[in-house]
């Protein structure tokens, strides 16, 4: 009985939809306007945004048009807009011309100043940074959801970082890198590489540190860390950290990392080790960025450990070094 008087009573209203639909023609359009937003939702941006244009097409008839025209108006001005960020998801070549024929016509629609951040995207992502901050300087942060704002604010600070204003980049950088979102690491890594660029080893170091459980840079921040404890003297932190990471992870900067060992442990004297981490070095640079200190405190070591016969090669190649040094200075 409950359920036979529940359907009675919602019958009247059920059989009044219809009627209300034929009255409101936005009810049509509203339907396909929210079709689009669950379309745009998951992702299906061509088919969101053939709904978008259906939106947009709608007509009132002439005896409609004071009761349903702003609302209908409404909803037309933001299915331009969503349109535009379908063809933006897309890649396509329209997309930026969309955006601004949508700020131009419509320059009070709240999405209006979002449209400029979709721009500015639309160039980041085609890595001209220019032109992305052409159109990040244009948007109002305040105007922006939280997580679009940290967004803006990462995308715009590395666009300062790749065209190097580092000084605008590192304050954008430190107000993301604050806050849990997915551009966290990211943030907190660049932040930390501009302060030791700038010689700023200690902000550095705090700052390379929090990376610690980082899975993306887990191969990258290990060698500014060793670097920074080396050029603190901290010869036994560098020994203590960086020998474990590279026994057990593959490093981008690993040679660097086996030059900087090397250079701790000759530091303490300890020309055993030195010269097992300076051999490591050797064998992976080949050649390539070894220098005359490097050789010569690998020669020297060779000589305290008693192999004579490798500290003289290596202190004979030197030795012919400095000689075409001075000799190429000397012509100069």
């Amino acid at each position: 009985m409950i359920k036979l008087r529940y359907i009675t009573f919602i019958a009247p209203v059920l059989l009044a939809l219809p009627a209300l639909a034929q009255q409101n023609p936005s009810f049509h359009t509203n339907r396909i306007y929210q079709n689009a937003n669950n379309l745009l939702a998951m992702g299906k941006y061509a088919a969101a945004a053939e709904q978008y244009r259906l939106v947009e097409q709608t007509r009132l008839k002439t005896g409609q048009q004071s009761k349903f025209e702003s609302e209908l108006s409404l909803l037309k001005e933001n299915a331009q807009y969503y349109e535009a960020l379908c063809a933006l998801e897309l890649g396509n070549d329209d997309a930026e011309s969309m955006f601004t024929r949508f700020i131009k016509e419509h320059p009070e629609n709240p999405l209006a100043k979002l449209a400029y951040f979709q721009v500015g995207k639309s160039y980041f992502k085609q890595g001209k940074y220019d032109e992305a901050l052409v159109w990040f300087n244009k948007v109002d942060a305040g105007d922006l959801t939280g997580a679009q704002n940290t967004e803006y604010k990462f995308r715009k600070g590395y666009a300062y970082f790749v065209t190097n204003d580092y000084k605008n980049a590192q304050l954008l950088f430190g107000e993301v890198k604050n806050k849990r979102s997915p551009f966290t690491d990211d943030a907190t890594y660049y932040f930390a590489y501009i302060a030791y660029l700038n010689k700023d080893y200690h902000l550095a170091l705090l700052n390379f540190e929090k990376l610690k459980n980082s899975k993306k840079y887990e191969n990258s921040y290990p060698y500014y860390i060793t670097a920074v404890y080396f050029l603190d003297k901290r010869y036994d932190d560098v020994i203590n950290y960086a020998i474990p990471i590279i026994n057990s992870t593959k490093q981008q900067n690993e040679t660097e990392m086996l030059r900087i060992i090397g250079a701790s442990y000759f530091a303490k004297a300890n020309y055993d080790k030195a010269v097992e981490y300076y051999s490591r070095f050797e064998d992976q640079d080949q050649g390539r960025t070894q220098n005359t200190q490097d050789s010569y405190q690998i020669g020297y070591a060779y000589y305290k450990v008693g192999n004579y016969g490798k500290a003289a090669s290596v202190l004979e190649k030197l030795g012919r070094l400095l000689l075409l040094t001075c000799s190429a200075r000397g012509s100069g």
